[in-house]
């Protein structure tokens, strides 16, 4: 018989198992309201400008709902799960017999992956101007760096701007990586410096590299070079650092030479990057040695 804690946990996760099914009405009412808000101008010649505008700003307030309820830790949802599976109920001297709380799982496939982001857009990263990589994903029960916990790294991606899809204009990934020290460094897509002058470093890094172990197209301009997971893969390399983890605004893209096949390849050897990002998404990648095997 579930005990009070139990049923209070029951509720919790069944509400948590729903804002799957709540974002994507919330993301089907958004494109509504904008179909409408285009048809209302077409029809009204361009004269029924307010509720067209009226019909935009639902369309926003229901991104912006779908993006915070993205916020939900996953990992309450596991704590939940084991207060209703009983893990933690208490003996008959009250002792608790606590399990480790299970990591947060996968990640969720949202409709916001980027193909090509970037590569027509003029700024660059700053690593505090770099960007980042990943790519095969490592066991999801691991930490996510050493001085990043999950919480933290949720704490990061709420501070991140949400990206406005309805935009015509291409918008740069933005991300934040905390180093050792406690600051907060500042990352972002493209092939410019943030100083304007130049392409940034670490795009030219990604593109060497890319031509020393021929990935891809060896005559053209790299797309994923621009990316943020990509760039931050190699400061990685440059700075010797083994683990890291990074939140963006935008999930890595997927496919054939997209961030998701090649981070294992850009990654320093054995190394792991895990990002976090929209809607849930959290995933590890593990660097490979030059041979394509995991150390």
């Amino acid at each position: 018989m579930l005990s009070e804690l139990q049923r209070v946990a029951q509720g919790l996760v069944d509400s948590l198992n729903e804002i799957p099914r709540v974002i994507a009405a919330l993301d089907t009412r958004a494109r509504i309201c904008r179909d409408h808000a285009a048809i209302v101008m077409q029809l009204s010649g361009g004269s029924a400008t307010m509720a067209a505008q009226q019909l935009d700003a639902a369309a926003r307030a229901c991104e912006g709902a779908a993006h915070y309820l993205s916020l939900a830790p996953p990992k309450a949802h596991g704590w939940a799960q084991q207060m209703v599976d009983g893990i933690r109920t208490a003996g008959p001297t009250g002792d608790g017999a606590a399990r480790r709380p299970d990591a947060p799982g996968g990640s969720m496939p949202p409709a916001d992956r980027r193909p090509d982001d970037d590569q027509a857009e003029p700024e660059g990263g700053k690593l505090g101007k770099a960007a980042g990589s990943g790519d095969e994903a490592s066991p999801e029960d691991e930490p996510s760096t050493l001085g990043t916990s999950d919480e933290e790294a949720w704490r990061l991606f709420g501070k991140l701007p949400v990206r406005d899809e309805s935009k015509p204009v291409r918008q740069k990934t933005r991300g934040i990586w905390r180093d050792d020290d406690g600051t907060e460094q500042p990352l972002i897509s493209g092939q410019l410096a943030s100083e304007g002058e130049g392409d940034d470093p670490y795009y030219q890094q990604v593109k060497a590299f890319m031509r020393q172990r021929r990935i891809g197209r060896q005559d053209g301009e790299p797309m994923v070079a621009s990316h943020v997971e990509s760039k931050f893969a190699m400061f990685m390399r440059e700075r010797g650092l083994t683990r890291a983890t990074i939140a963006v605004n935008k999930l890595p893209c997927t496919g054939d030479l997209s961030c998701d096949d090649l981070l294992p390849q850009f990654l320093p050897a054995g190394g792991t990057l895990t990002v976090f990002g929209p809607a849930g998404f959290k995933k590890t990648y593990r660097g490979l040695d030059e041979n394509g095997h995991l150390r």
